[in-house]
Parts: C-alpha cells; structure tokens; sequence
C-alpha cells in the first residue's frame, strides 16, 4: 500500500528556536556579537509573606524580580536557498504548577535578509507567582504559513517558599 502525497500538507519550517533560559541580565557585545548571560535563573525564593497576602486578597500578585527571558532563533533555511525576511510572532506563557496560565506575553519576531541567527530578549520586572513549585515558560511560535501558534520550547522555574528571616 502506497502513502497518498496528493493529501499530505506539507510546511516549511522557517524559523526555530534553537534554545533560551531565564537570566538576571544580558549584554550584547557589539564588536563581535556576542552575548553574555548573567545569573541564570533556575530558582526563586519567594517569601511566605507573599502567599500569605495573596491568599488574603484573594488575588494573583506581581512578586517585584527583574529578569530577562532569552531566546535565540536560527534561520533553518539557508540563506542561500532562501534570503527573504521572515516576519512571524510568538508567544510566551507563564505556567504555574497547577497548569494555569497566569500571563501570556505576544511579540514579533523579524529575521531581516541575510541573518542566520536573532535573539530576542524580554526585559520582566515582576513575576505573578500562584503557589511554590515548578513553572513553566511555554514559548511558542506562528510562522508565516501557519495559522496557530506551536509550543517549541520549555523554560523551568522553581518557586520555593521560603521563611522571612527574623
């Protein structure tokens, strides 16, 4: 038995996301292009205060830490093959424990001609934390010949709740 390729959708993958991971700061050197990452993120303490008043309130509240989501993107066609721009979007969502999406965060990617590799780098200034354990950034992608969005990636977070000191 032969496959049907007459009904076989097939898409060009134009873009992927080749890793990222939460830091405290990134710096772009600009002689060379390069990128140094600073205090990778894995775990936050978070003080039992915090819980305590958002359960009281009985509301998500922003826990006030400064970090920056970092991706890097790679072209995955060569530019020889194909040089156009690629204009796509993608999408991060905050995760909580229970599976909840407590924020959701839109933005444009653009691969302008002849760049193999982009990065991009979100500047955070709290985060809405629900309850102690793992988080999860959800990163996700709709290129030009897609009509949803593609979860491609996964960042970790653990959240510990920790006693405030006396």
């Amino acid at each position: 038995m032969g496959k049907d390729y007459k009904t076989k959708k097939f898409e060009i993958e134009y873009a992927k996301c080749v890793w990222g991971l939460l830091c405290s700061l990134s710096s772009v050197d600009q002689e060379r292009n390069n990128i140094s990452l600073f205090n990778v993120v894995e775990q936050i303490n978070i003080p039992i205060e915090f819980f305590v008043q958002q359960k009281k309130e009985n509301k998500n509240l922003v826990f006030p830490f400064s970090y920056e989501v970092v991706l890097c993107w790679r072209r995955t066609l060569d530019i020889g093959i194909s040089n156009e721009e690629i204009l796509a979007d993608f999408k991060i969502k905050v995760v909580d424990p229970s599976g909840k999406i407590l924020q959701e965060i839109l933005s444009p990617l653009k691969f302008p001609k002849g760049i193999k590799r982009l990065r991009s780098r979100l500047v955070m200034q709290g985060m809405l934390a629900s309850m102690a354990g793992d988080y999860a950034y959800h990163v996700e992608i709709k290129l030009p010949n897609q009509n949803d969005f593609e979860k491609v990636l996964e960042i970790p977070l653990e959240v510990r709740e920790v006693s405030s000191p006396k």
